[in-house]
């Protein structure tokens, strides 16, 4: 049991060094090609942060053969991403984050709004139509998901060279990014399978294990990348990466189901838990957007702001329905 909670906290501080690099990395990288911290956030950064999601669920459905752990800990990590942002809100409270957002900064959030509700409707219509082996519904998700990163890039905003790190040197950058990126893609792998051995010695349900334990383990980067673009002030590459991780997750229900030899994945899911789960997340995103959109956030309590409030409300929502 030591053993494995000791593998279990040493990966975790592997994350918090490596993923402290990548932000600080992507931040020097946006200033000097000029692409934007947002840019960075939701096409970069979100894809190396989100590989745990799909390493664990490839696995669920190639081993376990559970659609239910598989999608359950896709749609959990996007309710936790969310909430990663109101944790954010309420740790640097006296900050005004995300005051002065553009429409393109918020492209990401409205589109992950979309494809988790695209998910979600997927749970209730179910088609039953498989192409190769792949759920007619799954593929459909991915070619709208090709579509949101098309648009994305096409609606990048550039930026002039800024002077926050007129000394750093781009090369020592991208290679520091890269390497970075490289370990947190190998802890991301091995992450879950501690996380799983570790669920098991404890005796915990496959529900807990899915949408709350594994949800957690595999957004931990996430965690870990959000705190640090906060405290260097590139919210805008926070916003992004969480808006992208929650895109590269809904995204990449294809490539799982690729994996899953038993039939449809989302067809196959019998929990309706993970269908009132998908409701809340978009929900979640769903608030987090309009605030952003209005601009000025509400702060009835202690500066905490409103919709920070909401979401975890939400969250702790989420848990009961899982309990």
């Amino acid at each position: 049991m030591i053993l494995v909670w000791t593998k279990f906290s040493l990966l975790l501080i592997l994350v918090y060094i490596f993923g402290s690099r990548v932000t600080k990395s992507s931040d020097i990288i946006a200033e000097k090609k000029g692409w934007g911290r947002a840019f960075m956030g939701v096409v970069f950064i979100s894809m190396v942060t989100s590989f745990p999601e799909l390493f664990t669920g490839i696995s669920a459905a190639s081993i376990v053969k559970s659609p239910e752990i598989s999608l359950g800990q896709i749609v959990g990590s996007c309710i936790f991403n969310i909430t990663i942002i109101a944790l954010v809100q309420i740790i640097f409270r006296k900050n005004s984050l995300f005051r002065n957002n553009s429409k393109n900064d918020l492209f990401p959030l409205i589109f992950s709004f979309l494809l988790i509700l695209m998910f979600t409707s997927s749970l209730l219509i179910s088609f039953r139509i498989r192409i190769l082996n792949v759920g007619i519904s799954s593929i459909l998700i991915f070619a709208i998901y090709i579509i949101f990163l098309y648009q994305i890039f096409k609606n990048r905003k550039a930026e002039k060279a800024g002077t926050n790190y007129r000394e750093k040197n781009l090369k020592r950058a991208v290679i520091s990014f890269s390497i970075s990126a490289i370990i947190i893609i190998a802890v991301g792998f091995y992450l879950p399978i501690v996380g799983k051995e570790l669920a098991t010695k404890m005796g915990w349900t496959d529900s807990f294990v899915g949408v709350i334990f594994l949800a957690f383990v595999t957004s931990f980067p996430e965690l870990i990348v959000s705190i640090t673009a906060a405290r260097i002030g590139a919210f805008e590459m926070l916003l992004g990466n969480i808006a992208g991780s929650n895109l590269f997750n809904i995204g990449i229900v294809f490539l799982i189901d690729i994996f899953y030899f038993e039939g449809d994945i989302i067809a196959d899911i019998t929990d309706k838990n993970i269908f009132y789960i998908g409701v809340i997340a978009a929900g979640m995103n769903m608030i987090l957007y309009l605030t952003l959109l209005r601009g000025k956030v509400i702060r009835p309590f202690f500066k905490i702001p409103l919709n920070a409030i909401l979401i975890l409300i939400l969250y702790v929502l989420s848990l009961g329905i899982i309990f």
